[in-house]
């Protein structure tokens, strides 16, 4: 139990960290600034995509080949 947590925390990071970068960069394209909305949301992607990794990484654990 304790790899398996292990397991979807680190998807978990590699998601929240991939997710918020892609809006952080979409953001800063879409207004040419760094603005606090741009900071919000790569946060708020940051703090989803956590979540959905977590949920994922879990749930996949035992498919992965041993």
């Amino acid at each position: 139990m304790i790899e398996r947590l292990k397991y979807s925390i680190k998807i978990s990071f590699i998601m929240a960290v991939l997710g918020s970068a892609v809006l952080f960069i979409w953001g800063m394209i879409g207004r040419m600034d760094i603005g606090w909305d741009v900071l919000v949301s790569a946060l708020e992607g940051f703090i989803a995509f956590g979540i959905f990794g977590f949920i994922l990484g879990f749930l996949i654990y035992n498919l992965e080949p041993e």
